[in-house]
């Protein structure tokens, strides 16, 4: 549990000192507007060892939003980093934002079903570009739901679960 509280603690660190990164929300104007709010909490999955947090801000309309993910493996020692398109596998990796954070590419909402998508990043188990889909469900002030994580590779997918309340 220390652990945990020590890497939302990083998180929201980080995401308050870098600069957002703004995510596209797509649906009903109603069903957007059910998300406003900053909301936090953390993710985890038994089968990779991962965990980490997440931390996510929609504007009262719906309309403008940005979010983080602090992706941590177990063993690892530092947090997994965005995956850049022009990095060969296994060469050096190359972040140009010096962010420590996954972003949140895409949300959607309908009704009480929240879903989305992270931008790729670099799995350090194949060395290769993955990506995260994610579902939830949206119940007063808390979104609880899965992940799935998917290679380029043909490695099996890597599933979890996520948590997050919103804060006042």
């Amino acid at each position: 549990m220390p652990r945990i509280l020590m890497t939302s603690l990083v998180a929201v660190a980080l995401a308050c000192a870098s600069k957002p990164t703004p995510v596209t929300i797509s649906g009903d104007p109603s069903d957007r507007a059910s998300l406003a709010g900053k909301w936090s909490g953390e993710y985890q999955s038994p089968s990779t060892g991962r965990t980490g947090s997440i931390v996510f801000n929609l504007s009262a309309s719906g309309d403008a939003a940005n979010g983080d993910v602090v992706m941590i493996p177990r063993g690892y020692g530092k947090a997994l980093l965005p995956f850049n398109q022009a990095t060969a596998a296994g060469g050096a990796m190359q972040n140009t934002n010096n962010s420590q954070v996954l972003t949140i590419k895409l949300v959607r909402v309908s009704g009480d079903t929240v879903s989305g998508v992270l931008d790729a990043y670099r799995d350090p188990q194949c060395d290769c570009p993955v990506e995260t889909t994610f579902t939830g469900r949206l119940g007063g002030d808390t979104i609880e739901g899965t992940f799935t994580t998917r290679g380029t590779q043909a490695n099996a997918p890597q599933t979890g679960t996520w948590r997050v309340k919103r804060t006042r």
